[in-house]
This record gives C-alpha cells, structure tokens and sequence, in this order.
C-alpha cells in the first residue's frame, strides 16, 4: 500500500501555523529562592550621562523632565505643574548588554531625583529583563529585588499591584531561564494570586507558563484555565486540539467560541474593525465546518447537516443585494458598498462550507475502501484544503504489518511537525514580555465603580451597560482615562457581578471580551491633526445564570461559571464605589 496521504503534509501544515499561534490579593513581592533586595542604584563616576534616548531604550519611556518623571505624571502650565497622565510605552527593539548599559546610565542620570522613585523602580525592573538577555539572569533577580525594596520602603500598596506584579512576573522570567522550575512556578502563582480578576495579569501569567512549559498537555491546561475569564482562548485551543486528531476533546471546547463580540459606544470605532468582520465571516466559516465535522465523528450527523445548512443559508441572505427602501427609491449607497465589500468573503465561505460537507461524507467511507481511493477522491475534491489529514490518516485501513508501520511513520512525521510548530508559537522574546508587563499605578489614578456619564457619546470615565432585548446576555464596559487596564478589567468584572445580583443572578458566563487602548484623532484649522492618549476600556458581553440550574444550552459548562459573590467580596476592598444606583 501506498500512502498517498504523505505527502500533504506541508500543505497541512500551512494550515495549522496560524491556527496554534496563541495567542491576583497583595501579597509579598519576594519570591522563593531570589537573592536578597540590592539597594537602590547611586551615582558613580565611572558611568557616562544618559542621553534622552537611553531612558526609552531601557524602558520604553522619555527621559524625566522637570517636573515629569515621564512614566506617570505630565507637565502642564508651561512646566511649572504636573499631574498624572495615560503615558504608553513606546516599542522597545533592542535588548541585551546595550539595553543593560543604557539602563545604566539612566539610573545614575542626575535627572532621576528621589522624587521619582517610581520611574527608578521601573528602570530597575526594565534593566532585569535586559540582563536576562544579556545571559544574567541571576543579575536579573537582583535587579527585580532592587525594585521592589524602593515600593517597600515607600510603603506603597499600589506599586505592589503594579510594578510589584510586573517584579514577579520578570523574576519568573529570569528563573526560567536559569532552570529553576519550582521557583518559577511559585513566581507566577504569587503573580495570579496577586489579581486574579485582571485578564491582561493572567495572560503575562499564561505566557510564562507556557514558556516554561511547552508541552501539548501543559498547554492545552493552561488554555482551557483561562477560558472561564477570556474566552477567546476557546478557539486557538480547539483548533490545536482539531489539528492534533483529538476531535473529541475539540468538540467539548466548541461551545466556548463566540464570534460575537460586545455591543460597542458611540462616537468610537474598533481599528481595523471592519476588516476584521470582513475576514470573520471566513473564520466562522471554518470554526463552522470543523465544529460540524466533529460532531459527525461523534456520531451526531445530523446535527452536523443541519448546522452546516443553517450556515449556508446566513451567508445566502449576507450575499444577498440589499433591497430597495421602504419609500421605493434605491437602497443607500453605503449599504451598496458594503454588500460589494462582504460579498467576495461570502462567497469562499460558502464554498469553504460545500468541502466540510464533502468531507464529512468522505470520511465514514474511510475504513471501507482501498487509501488509494480515499486519497483519490480526497484530492479531487479539494479536501487538502481543510486540516483534517490527522483524522484522515487515523481511520486509513491497514493490510498488514508493514502498511501498519509506514502509516505510523507517516502519523508521527505529521505529530512532530505539528509540535514543532506549535512550540515555536510559544516563543516569548523579552518585547513580548515588556509589552504585558502592567503599567504603575498611583494612588492619584485611582479609580471608582461609578457610572459614566450621560452624554451620547457616554465619553466619562466610568461604568456603562446594555442589555440584548429582554435576554439575559448583557455588555458591561468600564472605561478610565488615566487607570491602567488591569485596573479597568477588575472594575468591568466588579460591574458586572453586580449587575447580575441586581438581575436576580448568583453567576455569569463570560461569552466574549476587549481591552481596548483608546485614542482620540483630534484635528482642527489652528492645531493641526494629532493623536491623544485617552485612556483604557474593557468590555465583556456576559450571560447571567444562576449556577445551581444552567440552561439546556449550557449543559457541561459549569467549569465557565464565575460567582458573581465571589468577584463582588474579593475586588470591593480595592475598590470605592459611588452612584451605586446602576448596579443596585
């Protein structure tokens, strides 16, 4: 026997690339096994003066000027004040020994006076994730040590959900790297324990494990823990488990993907937003037909015929022209436009949806027939366009002793690739890590569970919600101008399990999320066009259930439910609350 099957290999795994790129309480910020707290850098004589660029080559912000250590506070009024301000790291390209030396000289640079500690402790943290490209990594436990002594003897809670949480995640880092595995986990853990409402928090925590940890099992783990509060990890872990033939446990994390993202505010637009519909109408497509093809491998056929059918019709009325108005003149030329944008993606994912159908009717033929027939009728339809060769290749019938060792060789060939490129996915360069790294917090940026306000465009910082018709699916949106997303993301999930003990609910299921950085395009005949910093938002679109009677629909689900009591106890210490008549 001949297995034709081989060699589609590099097509399957052109396929399966895109789709395996993955995508906290206070507590003390020394982890086990670090070395002592070093003191805080003085100046010595022997290190050159900074320049400007050398403060954003360390840690990706503008050197201190006057009165702005310019990582959290601003100057205004012609520099003779300051006041807090939404600062963002700039992208930082170059790390290592002239990362480190840069860092260097910025910590001994005159312009750092006592009164920006904070921006020190920054620097310190930055210099720690050079060092551990720089080949120091035991340097880097020192540094993230140095840091953390500055929020300890400033007696700061806030730099402890800070920079703090940012040290641990660095120590981690650093840990990983010298192959200090147990102390490296117990770094991240006090990172998660520290808030573990923040999704951003948990995502640098998931990144680090992972990199830790790069095998299929502790992946896949890692992935399904963080559903329950990001929900878009759902897909990237379905189609790693479809990819890797395990169509069973894909199937069981089907229900978590949702294309459906939270109702967004006036006056602000997604970037990239309407593309990104445009080449969601394929990936639904394809989430679609291999959600089906699953559900047939199950047994479940039917459903899997009428899911694909359902399918088809949406994307017969999304190509269908628009329709004249209802006064019988022609229909608006932006809708025209629209239609003519969709109706390419449409089209490739109705055919996308003609093969999955093919292929579900291929595939109970498999262990009947000759391969060669399989892989006849498998080319000639265009099959190798889907990646379900891993299932192909695990139902191909086998005569003897040799054609069950070639199919082997062909299966394990097919798992290492797959492997490899899914442990390449997990790369986590330091740009990665500063990138998630969370930005300092003061007590002056604060923010308060409050609604926001009442203008169209709901422009102040604060709580907004919408409620689906008389559903019990809602979007909760929080937004700040100044408070960093972590802060945002704990306030969203705080409104939100309020809002479901005002509805009558003890739980909610988050179905989709955003944290969004927004930025405001200002332009004007005197002042030009520019870009303004404004601040975060998170949005979750969530349902309320109550735990002890899930909907039909739910059914399996419970590991997805959070305890809106839960999140309400361990999130209202941190924070204040006022015109508590939105959620209550």
């Amino acid at each position: 026997m001949k297995i034709g099957m081989m060699a589609l290999l590099p097509a399957a795994m052109g396929l399966a690339a895109p789709a395996i790129a993955a995508q906290a309480d206070e507590t003390t910020a020394s982890a086990r096994g670090e070395a002592p707290p070093a003191p805080p850098v003085t100046p010595t004589a022997s290190v050159a003066a900074a320049s400007e660029q050398d403060f954003s080559t360390c840690d990706g912000y503008n050197a201190p000027r006057g009165k702005s250590d310019g990582i959290a506070r601003e100057t205004f009024m012609f520099g003779a004040a300051s006041r807090s301000a939404d600062i963002r790291r700039k992208d930082i390209y170059t790390f290592g020994e002239r990362g480190l030396a840069a860092c260097e000289r910025a910590l001994h640079d005159a312009r750092l006076i006592d009164a920006f500690w904070l921006r020190r402790a920054n620097l310190l943290q930055a210099q720690a994730v050079h060092a551990v490209w720089a080949g120091q990594a035991e340097r880097a436990i020192a540094l993230t040590g140095a840091s953390d002594a500055l929020g300890a003897a400033h007696k700061d809670g806030y730099f402890l959900q800070s920079i703090g949480v940012g040290n641990r995640g660095v120590r981690a880092y650093a840990l990983i790297a010298l192959g200090r595995r147990d102390e490296a986990l117990a770094a991240i853990a006090e990172m998660r324990a520290g808030r573990p409402w923040s999704q951003s928090i948990r995502q640098l925590a998931t990144r680090l494990h992972m990199h830790l940890d790069k095998s299929f099992a502790a992946q896949a783990a890692e992935m399904k823990d963080a559903i329950p509060l990001s929900p878009e990890s759902g897909r990237a872990l379905f189609w790693m488990l479809f990819l890797d033939g395990d169509l069973e446990a894909a199937r069981a994390i089907a229900p978590t993907i949702s294309f459906d993202l939270p109702k967004q505010r006036g006056g602000w637009t997604l970037r990239g937003g309407e593309q990104n519909e445009l080449e969601e109408i394929e990936q639904r497509a394809t989430v679609q037909g291999a959600r089906a093809y699953a559900e047939a491998a199950a047994g479940n056929t039917a459903w899997a015929k009428t899911a694909l059918a359902e399918a088809k019709a949406d994307l017969d009325e999304a190509m269908a022209p628009p329709p004249p108005r209802a006064d019988g003149k022609p229909p608006k030329k932006q809708d025209v436009e629209d239609h003519a944008r969709r109706l390419p993606y449409a089209r490739r994912a109705k055919s996308e949806i003609g093969l999955w159908e093919a292929a579900i009717d291929l595939r109970p033929k498999i262990a009947t027939r000759p391969s060669d027939e399989t892989h006849a009728e498998f080319i000639a339809k265009g099959l190798d366009k889907l990646p379900i060769v891993a299932d192909i290749l695990a139902n191909l019938p086998t005569e003897n002793a040799a054609e069950k060792a070639e199919l082997h060789a062909v299966r394990a060939r097919l798992r290492s690739n797959f492997d490899a490129e899914r442990v390449k996915a997990l790369d986590f360069p330091a740009a990665e890590l500063m990138a998630l790294l969370p930005r300092p917090e003061t007590s002056k940026i604060v923010p308060t569970l409050k609604p926001a306000g009442d203008g169209y465009f709901l422009s102040d910082s604060g709580l907004s919600r919408n409620q689906e018709g008389k559903s019990d699916i809602w979007t909760i949106r929080y937004t700040h101008n100044l408070a960093p997303i972590a802060a945002v993301e704990e306030l969203a999930m705080l409104g939100a399990a309020q809002t479901a003990r005002r509805e009558g609910y003890d739980s909610m299921i988050l179905l989709s999320r955003l944290s969004i950085s927004r930025t405001t395009n200002v332009s004007g005949m005197y002042v030009g066009s520019y870009q303004q910093n404004s601040g975060y938002e998170a949005q979750m679109r969530v349902r309320f259930v109550n735990a002890g009677a899930l909907p039909a629909d739910l059914a399996g689900m419970e590991w997805r439910v959070i305890p809106a009591q839960k999140a309400i106890d361990q999130l209202s210490d941190r924070y204040k609350t006022g015109g508590l008549t939105i959620a209550w």
